[in-house]
């Protein structure tokens, strides 16, 4: 029989177990500690006929602005848009998300300005949300 003489160095095992979980560690919660933490909010695009009349009246003050509202009416949310004066584009809503920053409710809607027949100069979105956000953030680019 053959007998190999096999020696551990304790210490190198222990700092190699180090290394390897920090590395891993590294890959796991820095990545986690730039990434936002927003959460998608669900929306139903309102035709023009669905829309409630007291938004109506509400979107007469806005519809010269580039905006966001949120509105609370019969226990549901609302989100509008409006593109303002640009007359030349509508706006179309691409994504609205909702998180949280210093203990407050941000919503956040990312809007495209698109040709003008194929979109509307506002759109009035119904949401699955219970509460209303304490800041909306507006996002809009040009799409070509």
């Amino acid at each position: 029989m053959i007998y190999l003489n096999i020696k551990f160095n304790i210490k190198g095992v222990i700092y190699g177990v180090l290394v390897l979980i920090l590395i891993i560690g590294g890959f796991v919660f820095i990545p986690n500690m730039f990434m936002e933490k927003s959460k998608p909010v669900d929306y139903t695009i309102l035709q023009r006929e669905s829309i409630p009349e007291k938004i109506l009246d509400i979107m007469d003050k806005y519809t010269n602005e580039e905006r966001a509202l949120a509105v609370k009416l019969d226990k549901k949310i609302y989100v509008i848009v409006t593109r303002g004066n640009d007359s030349k584009h509508g706006i179309q809503i691409d994504k609205i998300d909702l998180l949280k920053e210093d203990e407050k409710n941000i919503m956040r809607v990312k809007a495209t300005y698109k040709d003008k027949e194929k979109s509307s100069p506002y759109v009035v979105v119904e949401t699955n949300l219970t509460d209303l956000p304490d800041r909306i953030e507006l996002n809009t680019s040009k799409s070509e």
